[in-house]
């Protein structure tokens, strides 16, 4: 009788093993539906459920119903989502390393950011992890510049003033802090409030992607865009740990496998979307400003300076920047 017992159980456990159930995994996005990005996402999840035979399927909430990126991380721990789509700044919450790359006046231009993802790429995914967040990749977004509804200062610093009220990120206190010092007004809101605060007056300048200013619709609010590069801009998938160790070895692989594909194929069309997005902004009639070299300097300098004192006072943790700056300065040909 023992033996027949123990046989059944054996049993039981391959069936349950060979039939376990299909998971679905549910991920929010701020991404309208129609978007190219949701179309990658969803040329990866066609792909996912084909190669798991049905076992995997992801469901996408997009257009921001699940709520900002502090929204979604919170329904994430309580096990309402899987995942979510994520500048790295919203994640610096869950590791402070994934602001590394979202540091206003950082980098002059992409080659520095490519010349140190070797490197750093791994850091923020690495830090991530240890925080449940499991990252497939990171897929760069390109450079945001500065919007508003009226005459941004091209020369003269002093030409900013706190009639600038300009939108920052919620929690990314190192842009308003660079914001305070150079006198503007900065003004924290999550991403999804942004369009209406521009439609009020609430805000009137904005920094983002060209490509990205006209998704979300915030160019029909924009005047002048200064031509200067203010911050690299990079996203990600980011999943719970915990619901992915449900998933069969096998199957999460495949998972990884082709959603780091999709970032990839993300950031290869970001680059063309940008220079369609700013030839299409210049025929609606948005002027491009060209800034004087003091100008720029004045902005990096004042950042750098910001950042610096923010670390000392123990108000922003940026690890690993010293490490960063120091690799930028080489590639410039400093010390």
């Amino acid at each position: 009788m023992k033996r027949i017992t123990a046989a059944c159980l054996a049993l039981l456990f391959v069936l349950q093993f060979e039939s376990s159930p299909a998971r679905e995994l549910k991920l929010a996005t701020i991404a309208p539906d129609g978007s190219s990005w949701m179309e990658r996402m969803r040329e990866a999840a066609d792909a996912v459920e084909s190669r798991t035979d049905g076992s995997v399927s992801i469901r996408f909430f997009p257009g921001g119903v699940m709520g900002d990126a502090s929204a979604v991380l919170r329904r994430m721990r309580m096990g309402q989502l899987h995942g979510g789509a994520f500048t790295l700044g919203e994640l610096a919450t869950v590791a402070p390393e994934a602001n590394l790359y979202s540091m206003p006046f950082v980098f002059r231009d992409l080659e520095e950011v490519q010349a140190v993802r070797e490197t750093f790429d791994p850091i923020v995914t690495e830090a991530l992890a240890e925080g449940g967040l499991v990252v497939p990749g990171i897929s760069l977004g390109g450079f945001a510049y500065l919007f508003s509804d009226r005459e941004l200062p091209t020369s003269d610093p002093d030409g900013i003033d706190s009639a600038l009220r300009i939108w920052v990120p919620a929690g990314d206190r190192l842009s308003q802090r660079t914001l305070e010092s150079a006198g503007a007004t900065p003004v924290p809101l999550p991403l999804a409030e942004v369009y209406t605060a521009l439609q009020t007056g609430a805000v009137n300048t904005f920094a983002s992607t060209p490509s990205a200013a006209i998704i979300l619709q915030w160019h029909t609010r924009a005047r002048t865009m200064l031509d200067m590069p203010l911050l690299m801009t990079a996203g990600t998938i980011g999943l719970d740990r915990r619901a992915l160790e449900r998933i069969e070895p096998a199957h999460r692989d495949i998972l990884i496998e082709e959603l780091a594909g999709a970032i990839e194929r993300i950031e290869a069309g970001n680059h063309a979307d940008n220079a369609e997005a700013l030839a299409a902004l210049k025929d609606e009639g948005v002027t491009m400003l060209e800034p004087a070299p003091e100008l720029v300097r004045h902005w990096h300098e004042l950042a750098r300076d910001t950042r610096r004192r923010a670390m000392a006072a123990g108000d922003v943790v940026l690890p690993h920047l010293e490490r960063l700056e120091s690799r930028l300065e080489a590639l410039r040909g400093g010390p």
